[in-house]
């Protein structure tokens, strides 16, 4: 079979399926069957990284990069801020730190020496996604504490912006910015109980 003949009955498949995992697993199986060499080269070809389909880790393949409009939900965002953790707005209820980013969440083990001597292995993520994000909100918590600064000057290098504020005002900005299409990134900390006045 041609390569042009594969490729025109994949779009074919594609097209009535309407979903893009079986588009690209489609895509992905019949490629090797092709033994013209551009046309190999074309379907093989990286993406920028700030094109509109690009995943959120890493380079992509040409096929890859088209992207059902139905496939993916709105943002997740915080709707409600508990002492122990966070429900984001598909209503999962998450009991620890948490990273948003391009729109998903993620779970997080955020280092123990967070504001001392921060592990910067924790915040790999961030050097990984495409598109990285203008801005990163750091929510510490119940009260506000300064980002020591070798962590503000890890994400100036990969050209993120970094501000610091309690986690309940975080993930307000976060939700404001997300719902204006900027690219922003959420990194919270729970609340946690709160502390009895000393008298």
């Amino acid at each position: 079979m041609a390569p042009n003949m594969i490729l025109r009955s994949a779009a074919r498949r594609c097209a009535r399926v309407q979903l893009f995992q079986s588009c690209q697993r489609s895509f992905n199986t019949q490629m090797p069957l092709l033994k013209d060499k551009t046309v190999s080269k074309v379907a093989n070809r990286t993406v920028p990284a700030e094109a509109p389909g690009a995943d959120t880790f890493g380079q992509t393949n040409m096929l890859s990069s088209f992207n059902n409009m139905f496939d993916r939900g709105p943002n997740v965002g915080v709707e409600i801020i508990t002492k122990k953790g966070f429900v984001l707005s598909n209503n999962v209820q998450i009991e620890q730190p948490l990273v948003l980013l391009n729109g998903s969440a993620f779970l997080w083990r955020a280092p123990e020496n967070l504001f001392t001597n921060p592990d910067l292995e924790a915040f790999k993520i961030f050097e990984v996604a495409s598109p990285k994000p203008e801005l990163v909100l750091f929510g510490t918590g119940r009260e506000f504490q300064p980002v020591p600064q070798e962590l503000r000057h890890y994400f100036y290098k990969l050209g993120i912006q970094v501000d610091q504020m309690n986690t309940k005002h975080a993930a307000a900005t976060y939700n404001v910015l997300a719902e204006e299409g900027r690219r922003v990134a959420g990194v919270l900390l729970p609340i946690g109980e709160k502390k009895p006045q000393q008298q």
